[in-house]
């Protein structure tokens, strides 16, 4: 019988299934397929990457060491390499070292015959001026970004299409010296844009998540990107994709976002996900995957081992999108890192291998001699493209704008650009006549850069298109140039007007900073109740701080006027609010005027007594909405220290009539209080609730318990 057993064993063994890695382990859609293009006979631990005007494939190297910071600033070992198909079949026969001696790379675009990279604390820019593929001088654009060696760090740069770089940054800090003598210094993570000569640097947005990583832009020029940590994992949430708005601050909630001015609650989030991981973001533009996939954004996710398709669509003033595997594989060291689209339309995968292990909770065992590889995905039966470059590209640029061929449309924009003045003429009809709303975008931005007194008039021009997507487009320029003969449109277009133009125009009428303005963004926010025209109002007009007509709108009959002008009173510099203006808001019949009204107190510990007697009926009633919580927790967080507010929050927690999510919201509140010794009531009722009904509310004490140093 032992021997049978034995052998039973030794015969499942033998029958069990052996892994597949790589290739056979990837499944695709129908009618696609993926082929290797580079092992590791040409790359080793590729993370990033991007192509050159000519296919060259530039990828962020590490040396698939797992380094401290201490480490990685002393001895830099990571590497640019640069891969070239010589033969033109799709498959990459040539790698040469382009850069080394690199902290830790994290991001490339080419523009102009110079390949500029992040590699913290520096924005480099590297040029190969013999042609022999190999960077001869390096130049740092911008420095002084903290480093993180688990690569929550500086990211990118990302080709905008106002002409910026643009990077991201994780919540490690920073204290950088610009071009223009300005010192900039924060905690926070943050988007950040500069020209590529290293003037004009300035943050977008910024918040409390952990680690931004890569950025796309939309026709119109809004920005989408992936990040991590929008929450700490709960509920099966913690990564996502962000969309990027001028001032938005965003999850997750740390004690850094007080950094910011603050326009009420942290902007949505766009779309949730899981711990993925999610790092490359790409917009597709080809026409090979066929209409269906135009505009599409692909995410090269990490941990799951997949690259996912999002379909974007707009939703209000922002968007919202419905995702679905499009790569998968079963080979558990198989970890996507970027995802690029070829001139071709075929689209690039980098799998980084599986020797990154710093920081991340799903690899725990580093496997160095795993070192990577480029994929390519090809639509099947896909007609190839001539020419997918454009090196023929001679005349007629302004018609090329309109080419199927999405380098070719760069390129030629890029030529018109650089023609200056003696461009916008053809633009300008460009603009006026083309059949596609993204060519008229384009459009908008060539003359954006170009920006002579004649380019700006046509831009202004824009700013009536038929489309709104082109006037958001132009509405975005005009800010960015900080146009004030825009500023009339401008207000007509934050009242009427499609939700994202709107919202555009609003963000625009801060940018140029004219404080007649105002009255007209107050107007604005009384027109419906979309989060980011509502912010993008309130962070104007803290901005043109026109305290007599703000103040004025305190009297409005509309709630959401009353709201916007209640918060950006608050957050502007030498704030004119007083407690006296705030008190009656605190009983207002408009629950969302309520709400801002606690959010608003929060920053003023010293009006303590204005709101107790307003809390303890609030937290006590039998509804409470989820944003008029959010808000009272601000409060008492913003009062932890007062001992008459812990005493409330005690109570409250030892009414029987309290429910567990009431309980719920009490416990987090004393869990996130900055205080070193909790005050015995306190404790007393922590205790109490391991005694609750609900588990929830059990569980959430244990954790509370175990987590503060007794």
């Amino acid at each position: 019988m032992v021997c049978l057993a034995v052998a039973a064993v030794w015969v499942a063994v033998r029958k069990a299934p052996v892994p597949t890695t790589g290739l056979a382990a990837m499944r695709v859609p129908e009618g696609f397929r993926v082929e290797k293009v580079a092992g590791s006979n040409l790359l080793s631990y590729p993370m990033l990457g991007t192509l050159d005007d000519r296919g060259r494939l530039f990828l962020c190297e590490s040396s698939g060491n797992t380094l401290n910071n201490k480490q990685m600033a002393e001895k830099p070992d990571y590497k640019i390499r640069m891969l070239e198909d010589v033969n033109g079949d799709g498959i990459y026969d040539r790698s040469t070292v382009f850069a080394d001696k690199l902290t830790l790379p994290a991001g490339a675009v080419w523009y102009r015959g110079s390949l500029f990279v992040a590699s913290p604390p520096d924005l480099f820019r590297f040029d190969d001026t013999n042609g022999d593929g190999v960077a001869d001088r390096r130049e740092v654009i911008v420095t002084g970004w903290n480093m993180s060696s688990n690569a929550a760090s500086l990211h990118g740069p990302f080709f905008g299409p106002d002409g910026r770089l643009y990077l991201t940054d994780g919540r490690h800090g920073y204290k950088i010296k610009s071009k223009e003598g300005t010192t900039l210094q924060g905690m926070a993570s943050r988007i950040w844009r500069v020209r590529p000569d290293g003037t004009g640097l300035e943050w977008v947005a910024g918040g409390g998540f952990d680690n931004p990583v890569e950025l796309i832009f939309t026709p119109p020029g809004e920005i989408i990107g992936t990040m991590t940590y929008f929450t700490d994992p709960k509920d099966g949430q913690r990564d996502a994709l962000l969309h990027f708005v001028e001032g938005g601050v965003y999850p997750k909630w740390y004690s850094v976002v007080s950094e910011f001015k603050r326009t009420g609650d942290l902007m949505p989030v766009m779309t949730k996900f899981a711990r993925i991981a999610p790092s490359g973001l790409v917009r597709y533009r080809g026409a090979s995957f066929g209409g269906a996939y135009q505009g599409n954004l692909f995410s090269a996710q990490f941990n799951p081992h997949r690259v996912q398709r999002h379909i974007l669509t707009r939703d209000g003033a922002t968007f919202r999108t419905e995702d679905e595997d499009f790569l998968t594989s079963s080979d558990p060291d198989f970890h996507p890192t970027d995802v690029m689209e070829d001139a071709d339309g075929s689209l690039l995968v980098v799998d980084t291998g599986a020797w990154f292990i710093h920081g991340c909770p799903i690899s725990r065992v580093a496997k160095p001699e795993i070192k990577g590889a480029i994929y390519r995905i090809r639509k099947i039966g896909a007609p190839p493209v001539e020419d997918p470059r454009g090196r023929n590209l001679k005349t007629d640029l302004a018609e090329r704008l309109a080419d199927p061929r999405p380098v070719v449309r760069d390129q030629a924009l890029e030529r018109l650009v650089e023609a200056g003045e003696a461009s916008v003429g053809p633009l300008a009809g460009v603009r006026e006549r083309a059949a596609s709303a993204d060519v008229r975008c384009a459009a908008v931005w060539g003359l954006a850069r170009i920006c002579t007194p004649k380019a700006q008039e046509a831009v202004r021009a824009a700013l009536n298109d038929p489309d709104f997507t082109v006037r958001v487009a132009a509405a975005n320029a005009a800010g960015m140039a900080r146009d004030r003969a825009a500023v009339e449109r401008l207000m007509e277009m934050a009242t009427r007007d499609e939700p994202a133009a709107r919202r555009q125009a609003a963000t625009a009428l801060g940018q140029i900073g004219e404080a007649r303005a105002a009255r007209a963004l107050l107007a604005a926010a009384g027109g419906g109740d979309d989060r980011f025209i509502e912010h993008a109002v309130i962070y104007a007009l803290i901005g043109l701080r026109d305290t007599a007509a703000t103040l004025e709108a305190l009297r409005n009959p509309q709630p959401r006027v009353r709201k916007a002008a209640l918060i950006a009173l608050d957050q502007m510099d030498s704030s004119p609010l007083e407690r006296r203006r705030l008190a009656p808001f605190l009983g207002d019949p408009s629950r969302e005027l309520r709400g801002a009204a606690l959010w608003v107190v929060s920053h003023h510990p010293d009006w303590s007594g204005a709101v107790l007697k307003f809390l303890r009926a609030r937290l006590s009633a039998a509804e409470l909405a989820p944003e008029e919580a959010a808000a009272a927790q601000e409060a008492l967080l913003a009062f932890a220290a007062d001992p008459e507010m812990q005493k409330l929050v005690a109570e409250l927690l030892a009414f029987s009539s309290i429910d567990a999510d009431r309980r719920l919201l009490l416990l987090d509140t004393i869990d996130r209080a900055k205080i070193r010794e909790l005050p015995a009531v306190w404790v007393e009722q922590i205790g109490k609730q391991l005694e609750a009904t609900d588990e929830r509310v059990r569980l959430r004490a244990v954790a509370l318990i175990r987590a503060r140093p007794w």
